[in-house]
């Protein structure tokens, strides 16, 4: 199999596609994540390739014969972990980099049990025992498997089959929608050709479900209820609806983000170990037979299980010293898992705060967004009790802009270990890639209500207020037996003025009901004078 069968895959919507790499430079920040320009799979002999992901405008894939000339000829080292090191210079590289003046780094691995060799591209600067490391670690981690699986020819277009599907029954679709007019949909499908050139399982990969918010008016309690319950049904649904046309099916890897934004949103870790037992469990009762249609994984997963996880040392980032502004409590495995996330890919170093600074950058309308969603989600949060307006804004703004960080972060984090996968967020966007906005309850479950007596869905201007379980509450009408999605204090302000009568139904895991607001309207008598 050779590179003239690989369809060639290139990012979309690149974190670093607003900067100027002038003079061949490279980037100021020294993440790992930064130093990352390919990462492939090749056979262990005739090195032809089996997958590849370049980045940062860097042409491998095309240079893919030179390349793997150059590094058959050069000398090779075995660094601690196992991982075989090749240095190329810059002047050999030049045709494939746009970084002139840096050499580079071939790391190679070989995961037990895989006929397969595991590679990653990387930048030769500032080199350290924890960069070593988290390349060794993606290595390991990376879900690649399937690179080294044959490509079948087939009559049916399964990628076109399966890029309708998830147009007509899982895209959401926004205002400014840029799915046809900027080729989101034939790069969409593009990726969808990964696996369905090899007729493998269709996989994606969806960062979602971190914990309930801590704010009581907009949520009952702090465990998955009926709303989680009908994001996995519609999620489980999907994937048996795509095993009817593509055999192979589907699968969605959760990517729980919990951990990483906990102490930002005023959720103990712990509190978010308990809501994701919890929905494991959930998740459990309701697919019974179809246990493997949902994957899990959250930030302690990908950092501390399987072999890589053993030569960590914590030494090498005791230095990350991260903030935390709603006094939550704070588990050591948890934020040790955030320092590792932020040393490798945090890929900000004061850029942010210039984007800011610049009128009607998309920077600023996403912190102004999350400004005002955070002012939302904290406003009750006791730590902030005899805190003045004016301080609580000063907190909310420095919140707002380490959950930028972060989210840029974990999205990186995501984008190594997923690298071919299809990425699906619960957020709004304009579905052009490399992300896609999916929605997880469908309208016939569950609508989305502002009042109880007005069912006009709401609009959400700043893209991040989408309706989300772990953001209100669900209730159940009992004169329609149908499900709406709304926030706690709208059923607590109907029964305190006596509109409604409202009984809460618990969750109970074993079954699979997650708990609901049952709601009777209470009929008015005329009094007759």
């Amino acid at each position: 199999m050779t590179n003239d069968t690989l369809p060639v895959i290139k990012e979309a919507n690149h974190p670093y596609s607003d900067i100027d790499i002038s003079h061949g430079e490279t980037k100021n920040d020294m993440s790992t994540y930064s130093k990352f320009l390919c990462i492939y799979t090749r056979h262990m002999f005739t090195f032809d390739l089996y997958g590849i992901q370049d980045k940062q405008n860097c042409q491998f894939t095309e240079n893919w014969e030179t390349f793997s000339r150059i590094l058959k000829e050069k000398a090779c080292t075995i660094n601690n972990h196992g991982v075989t090191e090749v240095i190329i210079s810059s002047e050999e590289s030049k045709e494939m980099t746009p970084f002139h003046s840096v050499a580079i780094k071939v790391s190679e691995y070989q995961v037990e049990g895989e006929n397969q060799i595991r590679g990653a591209i990387t930048t030769v600067e500032q080199e350290n025992p924890f960069n070593n490391w988290f390349i060794y670690h993606i290595l390991c981690k990376s879900h690649l498997s399937y690179g080294c699986t044959p490509f079948k020819q087939s009559e049916v277009d399964y990628a076109e089959l399966f890029t309708t599907y998830f147009e007509e029954n899982l895209k959401n679709t926004i205002h400014g929608d840029e799915w046809i007019s900027m080729n989101g949909r034939s790069y969409f499908k593009e990726r969808v050709k990964y696996f369905t050139s090899r007729y493998k399982r269709i996989e994606c990969i969806l960062p979602a479900f971190p914990c309930k918010s801590s704010n009581m008016n907009k949520v009952h309690g702090k465990i998955p209820d009926k709303g989680e319950e009908l994001a996995f049904v519609n999620l489980i649904k999907a994937t048996k609806d795509v095993s009817e046309f593509y055999p192979p099916g589907m699968k969605l890897w959760i990517v729980s983000d919990g951990h990483v934004f906990s102490d930002c949103i005023g959720v103990d870790d712990d509190v978010v170990d308990s809501y994701t037992h919890h929905l494991h469990g959930l998740y459990e009762s309701l697919a019974q037979r179809e246990n493997d249609a949902i994957g899990f994984a959250g930030l302690k997963d990908l950092f501390f299980e399987g072999k890589s996880s053993e030569s960590f040392d914590p030494r090498w980032v005791e230095e990350m010293n991260l903030p935390h502004y709603t006094g939550t409590k704070i588990c050591p495995n948890s934020e040790l898992s955030r320092q590792i996330l932020m040393k490798g890919c945090d890929t900000e170093n004061g850029r942010l705060k210039k984007q800011l600074s610049i009128p009607d950058h998309p920077r600023l309308h996403l912190f102004r967004g999350f400004s005002k969603f955070m002012t939302e989600d904290l406003c009750l949060l006791p730590f902030f009790e005899g805190v003045s307006r004016k301080g609580f804004k000063k907190t909310v703004a420095k919140v707002a802009f380490e959950m930028i960080k972060r989210n840029d972060a974990y999205s990186n984090l995501v984008e190594l270990i997923f690298p071919h996968h299809m990425r699906l967020s619960i957020h709004a966007h304009t579905n052009s890639g490399p992300k896609f906005g999916v929605k997880i309850i469908s309208f016939a479950q569950c609508k989305t209500i502002k009042s109880l007596d007005n069912e006009e869905e709401p609009a959400f201007e700043d893209l991040l207020h989408i309706p989300t379980p772990w953001h209100n509450c669900v209730i159940k009408m009992e004169e329609n037996g149908r499900y709406y999605l709304t926030k706690t204090k709208t059923v607590m302000d109907a029964t305190e003025n006596g509109s409604y009568d409202a009984t809460w139904v618990k969750t109970n895991i074993n079954t699979g009901v997650g708990g609901h607001f049952s709601l009777r309207k209470i009929k008015k008598v005329n009094k007759i004078n």
